[in-house]
């Protein structure tokens, strides 16, 4: 890897990188605290910087830009710290019997917790939460303004990327669209999710296997801040990574509930590479080889997937298996088994809110029109990708094994 001072005397119009102790000063002063930051937090502030100077060099506009974003991000961390310190009680909520929403993207997941999130009985994490969630809306009630404001920075991440809304239509409900558990990970500087780092022009990094155990408790942590003298209710939270760290997961909930969505692999890829276009390409200006980035990435997650089939968990009572298929036929009918299968209180008004949800044209799927899938442009074969994920599709009975 190439020093800063060779990147800035090389290449004169590219930044020489991001100064990790000078963003991390800098955060403080906007958060007003100025506590000794948490070590291993300023760890991962410091290896994010050193994955992101690995990357092409940034243009100076592009650093400004990544810069400002990084700090609002760590100063949002900072305030989260300052709020847990200045009010104990908040490490004292119970977080009981969440439910998670697990699987791949583009298989229903979003679908999935939408419905769920009609129950009285529960809240689900919305994009103004992790956008803006000091003080705890336990102290100060959050105001429209508060929220508007965090809907602005929805508004500029689609502007960057348009087309979005055609491959993930819920994001027009603004700050009070549901979020991906991979944005609460983002603000502990776990993983680099662009919901909150649509500025930053590089394919999001994952979850450090070695520090699993850390992401999930500060989403624990996170879930408190949110509950904090808030009316009692359950959670329920999505994300697309859980089933790779399921181990994780039951150790930090060991009474969670899983909901885990399975679809054809054939059909989940083309639209997974869609929608890593649209917005990539939105962020990095089209500067993305997506002929090479098709096979490394099913490559990558087929390995995973594998990984994950060894695990006992995956037959683990606490998960309900969906077939894709199952869930669009009748979604209302899948959410009434999962709770029959958890022994959850089954409510006619929360049927009623589901189907009214549903009859809502303001929640069609295809309210800013269809996307057509393809596999080509992205260089996959339908034999490629029936081969990568034959254990998997064979043993939830999907595509030609249905």
């Amino acid at each position: 890897m190439r020093s800063r001072s060779e990147k800035a005397g090389n290449v004169a119009d590219l930044s020489s990188g991001i100064d990790a102790a000078a963003l991390i000063r800098t955060s403080q002063m906007v958060a007003g605290n100025f506590d000794p930051i948490d070590p291993a937090l300023a760890g991962r502030v410091e290896r994010f910087v050193a994955w992101l100077d690995e990357q092409p060099p940034l243009r100076p506009e592009q650093k400004a830009d990544v810069e400002l974003q990084l700090r609002k991000l760590l100063s949002t961390r900072l305030r989260l710290a300052a709020d847990r310190q200045r009010i104990p009680a908040i490490a004292d909520e119970k977080i009981e019997r969440p439910i998670f929403v697990i699987g791949f993207g583009r298989t229903g997941t979003t679908l999935t917790h939408s419905l769920l999130a009609e129950d009285p009985g529960v809240r689900a994490p919305l994009w103004w939460h992790s956008h803006s969630p000091s003080p705890p809306p336990g102290e100060v009630p959050a105001t429209p303004e508060r929220i508007e404001f965090t809907a602005r920075e929805l508004d500029e991440m689609l502007m960057r990327a348009p087309g979005l809304l055609t491959l993930h239509p819920y994001w027009d409900k603004r700050g009070h669209c549901p979020i991906e558990c991979e944005e609460i990970f983002t603000l502990d500087f776990q993983n680099a999710y662009p919901s909150l780092l649509y500025k930053l022009p590089a394919l999001a990094m994952i979850l450090d296997a070695s520090n699993i155990a850390d992401a999930y408790r500060f989403h624990r942590e996170f879930l408190q801040q949110l509950q904090w003298r808030q009316p009692t209710k359950h959670w329920v939270v999505k994300g697309i990574y859980h089933q790779f760290a399921l181990d994780a997961l039951f150790d930090a909930y060991p009474d969670a509930l899983c909901i885990w969505t399975h679809r054809d692999p054939v059909q989940v890829h083309p639209s997974i590479m869609a929608i890593t276009a649209v917005l990539y390409g939105g962020i990095t200006n089209w500067q993305m080889d997506f002929q090479s980035l098709g096979p490394a990435f099913v490559e990558s997650i087929a390995a995973s997937v594998s990984e994950a089939m060894e695990s006992p968990l995956v037959d683990d009572p606490r998960i309900f298996h969906v077939d894709f298929h199952d869930l669009t036929r009748d979604p209302v009918d899948v959410i009434r088994r999962a709770y029959s299968h958890w022994r959850l209180d089954y409510t006619p008004e929360f049927e009623t809110r589901m189907r009214t949800w549903l009859a809502d044209p303001g929640n069609a799927s295809n309210r800013y029109g269809r996307y057509d899938y393809a596999l080509e442009p992205f260089g996959l074969t339908r034999d490629m990708i029936e081969k990568a994920f034959e254990g998997y599709s064979r043993r939830f009975r999907l595509g030609r094994f249905a």
